[in-house]
């Protein structure tokens, strides 16, 4: 059986996240200082001592998650000597936590992960500044069912749009609170369940095109090379192929669906039967095991956890 190490996206931080392991593991704080120095902030001091509603400013909050991440996986290679290509078949990453994986192949620095994602995070805080939009969870109906309330919703030239596709019954709807909420009442109608989610952006809509065109010209300053270990991308839901595409997956993925379902479903069908959550919380693992429940998952945050994990491996 293959495995896979998945990145978490934005949601998923907290307060004091990463403390542990900043704190007991020389590698791990030579992360979080490159990431500091790489956006010229002292982003470990927000990390660590908030406020919580510092932390989730988008800009903030993107470059911390990646930090997380990238911060454990210093440690299994640095001071477990645990090279990720012997033992791991598959990256993949929800919407920012693609950039994770990329930086966890190699496809692309810590530094530069950390500088496009402020980069981002600053973009998308104001894609929708002058406008009522808002983000919605719906959970027990299928994709037709989601794209046929979406069809009902919409007046005018309102936007609606599919942001995540966690799974077969979890869909993510993104855009103007007024359909969204039309939505959310067509929904309750047919006995599906919903959330409204906290959200400071209408994230993966067509609100976000703006950001991507300003990401097409700020990768300008950088590049991504072919990553060590494959990279599922959201966009494509297969293995980026080359540079080019990682370029063009990212600046599409901005605006368009995470389609995190059929990624999983991709690499299960390659025999990948392990899913390990790199990072703060555990939101993949409990969508994998949505996904199928024969599949084994874990979040790896911790130190005994990192520990764990490399005498699995080793």
């Amino acid at each position: 059986m293959k495995k896979a190490f998945v990145f978490p996206g934005q949601g998923s931080q907290k307060v004091g996240m990463g403390k542990e392991i900043y704190d007991n593991h020389r590698a791990a704080k030579d992360v979080f200082e490159e990431i500091n120095d790489s956006i010229s902030k002292n982003l470990s001091d927000i990390i660590f001592n908030g406020p919580q509603e510092l932390l989730t400013l988008t800009e903030n909050a993107q470059p911390s998650i990646m930090c997380v991440s990238m911060a454990v996986i210093r440690v299994l290679e640095e001071e477990f000597n645990c090279n990720t290509k012997d033992y791991i078949s598959y990256f993949a990453g929800h919407s920012l936590g693609e950039y994770t994986a990329l930086a966890a192949s190699k496809s692309i620095s810590v530094a530069d992960a950390a500088k496009i994602l402020s980069f981002r995070g600053k973009n998308m805080q104001k894609s929708s500044a002058n406008s009522a939009t808002s983000m919605a969870a719906f959970m027990g109906a299928d994709l037709k069912t989601i794209e046929e309330i979406i069809s009902q919703s919409i007046r005018n030239e309102e936007i609606c749009d599919i942001a995540n596709y966690n799974t077969e019954t979890q869909i993510v709807l993104s855009g103007d609170d007024t359909a969204i909420n039309r939505a959310i009442i067509l929904a309750n109608e047919k006995k599906v369940r919903t959330v409204k989610l906290d959200v400071s952006a209408p994230f993966h809509s067509s609100y976000m095109k703006n950001t991507a065109k300003a990401l097409q010209e700020e990768f300008i300053k950088f590049k991504f090379n072919v990553p060590q270990i494959e990279v599922i991308s959201n966009f494509l839901a297969v293995p980026f192929k080359d540079s080019k595409e990682i370029e063009e997956g990212l600046i599409k993925q901005t605006y368009s669906t995470v389609r995190w379902f059929e990624s999983i479903q991709y690499m299960k069908d390659l025999n990948a039967n392990y899913f390990f959550e790199i990072g703060f919380g555990s939101t993949l693992c409990g969508i994998i095991k949505r996904i199928d429940r024969k599949l084994n998952t874990q979040p790896i945050s911790s130190s005994n956890e990192i520990e764990a994990l490399a005498k699995e491996v080793l």
